[in-house]
């Protein structure tokens, strides 16, 4: 005698793992034909999540009981983040540009760390591979400077794209190997 329902068990909700790696293929792939489309999505929740952001900064600066100087910065940077925000909502097209700008400096950012974290661990095996994905990451961030501002109209939907396939194909073979197990 059970003193409740039973839990289903991970090989029982394998089928479910592999609807939601299907649908995040098909989801990437729709990204992948409409780049636009995908990148002003990307754009709109974005802006949305600024905006969400910004004003719970505001309520929080208004309510908060710390230093009247802690209060201004922290409505200061509600309002900076409110202000972006609706700014990509109300210029979409210069958003995206500004969204396209702030990846290639995090590309061109995350290159720089990771060649210098592969250097400075040059004594362990594959520190080579580590320098090598940095390299990579600086030239996709002097890429996608070099094809400013053509290149934001479509560049965040393939970005969107090539994640939620590559999400999709990793919950497919994990709904597999639950199958299996």
């Amino acid at each position: 005698m059970t003193d409740g329902p039973s839990t289903p068990t991970p090989r029982k909700k394998w089928g479910w793992m592999l609807v939601l790696g299907v649908i995040l293929i098909l989801g990437g792939i729709g990204a992948l034909v409409h780049p636009f489309a995908a990148s002003l999505t990307v754009l709109t929740i974005s802006a949305i999540a600024f905006i969400i952001a910004g004003a719970l900064q505001l309520w929080i600066a208004f309510n908060d009981e710390t230093s009247l100087g802690a209060r201004l910065a922290e409505a200061l940077l509600g309002l900076l983040v409110l202000a972006f925000g609706v700014f990509l909502l109300a210029n979409p097209l210069r958003g995206l540009v500004s969204l396209t700008w702030l990846i290639a400096a995090f590309f061109l950012a995350l290159g720089v760390m990771r060649i210098a974290i592969g250097l400075s661990v040059r004594e362990r095996t594959g520190w080579t591979w580590l320098v090598f994905a940095g390299v990579v990451s600086l030239v996709l961030g002097v890429l996608i400077m070099a094809t400013l501002p053509g290149s934001a109209t479509g560049l965040l939907g393939v970005f969107l794209g090539i994640d939620l396939i590559s999400s999709g194909i990793g919950a497919s073979l994990i709904a597999l190997h639950m199958r299996n197990h």
